[in-house]
Parts: C-alpha cells; sequence; structure tokens
C-alpha cells in the first residue's frame, strides 16, 4: 500500500469524534492498495506563449451566449442559453425539461460555446445519435444518483470550473474537447453498487477488469465501443493524432474518478505545485474531474441535499443487496444503522474542503506561471488576480446545515476553511490556521472533531471547532506513523470505490 494511503487511513482512524461507521467508508472509499504502477508516458507542458495570446480571445468567446447554434426555442434549451454558466443551475429541472434525456442539448451547447463543433467539424446528426446512446447507458439500470443527471451535472460542473475561472484560456482546443467527452460519459452504463460489490461477487466485469477500478474501466471502454456504432461517432473528422491524444486524456481522467485513488491524487499534486512549471497537464484535467465528480456539496443546500438522498438511496438498494445475498452491509449501506449527518460532514471535512481548496491552489498556480512567461515575452500586461473559487461559500452554508441535524450531543460546528481561512458565523472575525509542518497526531485529530458535552446551545455556538484548513489535504497525510495506528487503519481499508 502507498505511504499516502497509509497516512490517510491513520489519521481517519485517529479522530475520536467521528462515528466508526463514517470512519469505516472514509477509509473503504478513499484508499486502495495499488499492486503496480504502469510506465507514465509524459504529455507536453503546457504550451505557455501560445495560449497565453489566446487568453483574451477565449475568455469572450466561452462566456457569451453562441449565436451560432441552431435555433431551439424548447424551454430546456432556452434554460441552457440562460443558465448553463450558472454555478448554481438546477440540473434536477433541466433534466425534467429534457425527459431525463440531458445530453442532445447540452453536450452539442458546451462544445458550441468553446468553438470546438466547427473548429473539428463534428457532424451534428451523428452527435445527437451518440448522446442518445450515452443517455441510454446512463439510465439503463435505473440508478438513483448515477443516472444521467449525475452525467450532466459534472459536464456542467466541469464546463464552469474551466470556464469560470478562464482555466479554458490556456488549454488546447483538443484538451478543452477531451474533457468535457470525460466528463459526460465518466460514469456510463453505472451499475448502481460499488467496485467493492463487483469485487465481492465476482461480477463478469470484475473477471473483466480483474478487481481493478472495475467501474471505471467499464465506464471508458463503452463510451469507446458505443462510437463504433453506425453514425453514432461525431469524431470522425478528428485526425489521427487528435483522436489518440483526446482517447488519452479521457481514459487516464475517467480512471482518475475511482475514489479509491483520491488521496494519492491530492498528494501528487501537491507536491508538483511546489515547482508548478511542471505540472503535467493530464494530471492537472483528472483533477479537474475528479473534483466536478465529488461537487454537490458546493451547490445550494436544495440542491446538495437532493443529490445526498438519491445517493443514499442508492447506497441502500445496495445494502438490501448485500443482505439478501448473505453479505455484510458495505459502509453506509445499511438502511437502519447508517448517520447521514455525520457521514456528510465528514466527507465534506475530510475530502471536499481539501480537494476544491487544491483545485483553486492549483489554478491559480498554473495561471499565475502562464502570465508571468506571457509578460516576459511582452504578449500580456501582468495583471493576474485569483480565480474565483464560488464553492467556498456553499461548503460553509452545507456543514453548518448538516452539523445541525447530527444528535445533540456533538457541538455545532465551526464552517469550514474559505481559501485557507476560517470565517466565524458572522463573517467578521478571520482566524489564520496554523500551516507549520508536524508529524503529531493532535495535528489531524482535533481539526474536524468536537468534544461532546453538556453547555448550552449558545455556548455551543459561541465555541469554533477547527475544521481543515486551505492545506487541509496536505495535513491529512501528516498523521501518525504509529504502527498500531496504521495496523488499525489498515483493517479498515476494504476498497468500496462508490463516488460519493
Amino acid at each position: 500500500m502507498v505511504s499516502e494511503d497509509i497516512e490517510a487511513q491513520t489519521m481517519i482512524s485517529s479522530v475520536e469524534d467521528t462515528p466508526k461507521a463514517v470512519k469505516e467508508w472514509l477509509a473503504a472509499t478513499f484508499t486502495k492498495q495499488i499492486f503496480g504502477r504502469r510506465q507514465a508516458v509524459e504529455p507536453p507542458k503546457f504550451r505557455s506563449i501560445v495560449q497565453a495570446v489566446r487568453a483574451s480571445m477565449y475568455v469572450d468567446k466561452i462566456t457569451r451566449k453562441t449565436s451560432q447554434a441552431p435555433v431551439d426555442v424548447s424551454p430546456a434549451n432556452q434554460m441552457l442559453q440562460e443558465e448553463l454558466n450558472n454555478w448554481d443551475i438546477d440540473v434536477f429541472k433541466y433534466d425534467v425539461l429534457t425527459s431525463s434525456k440531458p445530453f442532445r442539448g447540452l453536450f452539442g451547447e458546451v462544445l458550441r460555446r468553446y468553438g470546438l463543433v466547427k473548429r473539428f467539424k463534428i457532424n451534428l446528426h451523428s452527435l445527437e445519435n451518440y448522446c442518445a446512446l450515452v443517455e441510454n447507458g446512463y439510465n439503463m439500470h435505473g440508478n438513483p444518483y448515477h443516472n444521467a443527471k449525475h452525467g450532466a451535472d459534472v459536464l456542467i460542473t466541469t464546463h464552469n470550473l474551466i470556464s469560470s475561472t478562464g482555466f479554458a484560456a490556456w488549454m488546447t482546443d483538443i484538451e478543452i474537447l477531451a474533457l468535457l467527452f470525460s466528463a459526460m460519459i465518466h460514469d456510463v452504463e453505472h451499475t448502481g453498487t460499488t467496485n467493492n460489490f463487483h469485487i465481492c461477487t465476482s461480477s463478469p466485469l470484475t473477471i473483466m477488469y480483474n478487481d481493478r477500478s472495475v467501474l471505471e474501466n467499464h465506464h471508458i471502454s463503452t463510451a469507446y465501443r458505443y462510437l463504433d456504432q453506425p453514425d453514432s461517432n461525431p469524431f470522425e473528422k478528428l485526425s489521427r493524432d487528435d483522436f489518440r491524444e483526446m482517447r488519452g486524456i479521457a481514459v487516464e481522467a475517467v480512471l482518475g474518478t475511482d475514489m479509491s485513488a483520491h488521496f494519492t491524487q491530492i498528494k501528487n499534486m501537491q507536491n508538483a505545485l511546489f515547482n508548478p512549471s511542471t505540472v503535467n497537464r493530464n494530471t492537472a484535467m483528472t483533477l479537474i474531474l475528479h473534483c466536478a465528480d465529488i461537487s454537490h456539496p458546493t451547490k445550494t443546500w436544495d440542491l446538495h441535499k437532493k443529490w445526498t438522498d438519491n445517493l443514499m438511496e442508492e447506497f441502500f438498494c445496495q445494502g438490501d443487496k448485500e443482505t439478501s445475498l448473505g453479505l455484510p452491509n458495505s459502509p453506509l449501506c445499511s438502511r437502519t444503522e447508517t448517520l447521514v449527518p455525520e457521514s456528510q460532514v465528514g466527507f465534506i471535512d475530510f475530502i471536499i474542503v481539501p480537494s476544491m481548496n487544491l483545485l483553486g491552489d492549483m489554478f491559480d498556480a498554473l495561471l499565475l506561471v502562464q502570465n508571468e512567461e506571457a509578460t516576459a515575452t511582452g504578449n500580456k500586461p501582468s495583471n493576474y488576480k485569483k480565480v474565483n473559487r464560488p464553492w467556498d461559500g456553499r461548503l460553509a452554508e452545507n456543514r453548518k446545515r448538516w452539523k445541525e441535524l447530527v444528535t445533540p450531543k456533538d457541538e455545532t460546528p465551526a464552517l469550514p476553511a474559505v481559501n485557507g481561512r476560517i470565517k466565524e458565523d458572522e463573517g467578521e472575525s478571520v482566524k489564520e490556521p496554523d500551516t507549520k509542518p508536524t508529524t503529531q497526531k493532535n495535528s489531524t485529530t482535533d481539526q474536524p472533531s468536537s468534544r461532546r458535552n453538556s453547555k448550552s446551545s449558545s455556548q455551543r455556538n459561541s465555541q469554533t471547532e477547527q475544521p481543515p484548513s486551505l492545506n487541509g489535504g496536505t495535513k491529512i497525510l501528516e498523521a501518525s506513523n504509529d504502527p498500531k495506528t496504521v495496523a488499525t487503519a489498515t483493517e479498515q481499508s476494504a476498497v468500496v470505490g462508490a463516488a460519493p
């Protein structure tokens, strides 16, 4: 097992006030044992000067409404025209307007926003046929969560991540196409059960993919099989080199949505950002898709709560299947024993806050490097500003709402870190987190946990616990190396691989 997984499991197991079931779910879902690594093929680094010259042209192109799209006055298309760039777009409403067939209008509209339909001579008839196949694939198992709505949400979130931050201006056209394509198909034909369920039941997919990222391999394989269907390959005009590059990006990005690789992925990017000019392009795009995939806690409470309810129902359905097969219930899959609010607080503290903070740091670091290099050549003035992070306020509010639903013996929480700073309820005073490296066990145990006591609610609200900070991902991986603690955590690390 890689050191990142051992350290992450140690941290999770050492938190005192997090319920055991939540610890087991975090450890089982977001870590794994890796038996071997393939030799990485180094893709090209950021072509800074060329891409920087395109920046000012791209930003306007991405954010404006396209005038090249065919006239479509349907309510669904009207909603896209007005709300596609809205971080909190109601995908549930859009799904209703499209009769659970969201991609036929959505994917084409997103591609038009970037000028990719014309750039790659995409056949719109083939695109519509392909999107129909993807929609049917998503909906074939009737999943409460991993369905076409989720795929549409991840596609829109990916679009907003690269457009609202300006990151798309430093990507090549084929990279943008590949990343958006990956977002659309990343969970196609999901079975509504986890990788661990497939492995424990020796399913045909497990046999096919040898227990390794079973569902993720199936998703990407299925997406490319669809391209072989008659009149269903919208990318047939791509050059051989473009098609190969697109496939390479898509394969790596979709496999990167395997949640059991989470801590390894986070640690690798943290290390890479010590020298941003060396960051691997595919690694950057993989992190974007991974964050988009788990982003529902960054949306409004109403949307986040709907996503959570759907996900828990899918987990419970798996638990029902496990019970009927005589298998023990996987973490969070028991209808009678699962602690939903506690699990979401743990998910936000240990996974979402560190991931989204790291993503924002990556955007800032890479865009700053490009700006400095362009400025040095006289191609662009040095006026770089840090990217907007629309997710910060939503995370703080949603965490607070979940803590209000936790059993009364738990204390009222503080808000999570926002750009490395912990905001209090009034939003006035700000406390800077301690960013000094430490290997002490207490450096992680007292961040998301709370001490149980009998104080009044007003007294509890006046206190502030310390949730993950800007360097939350780093601190998660700086846990104790006590062999006994590591052993305890390792015992909990059955691989689940479910997307939260």
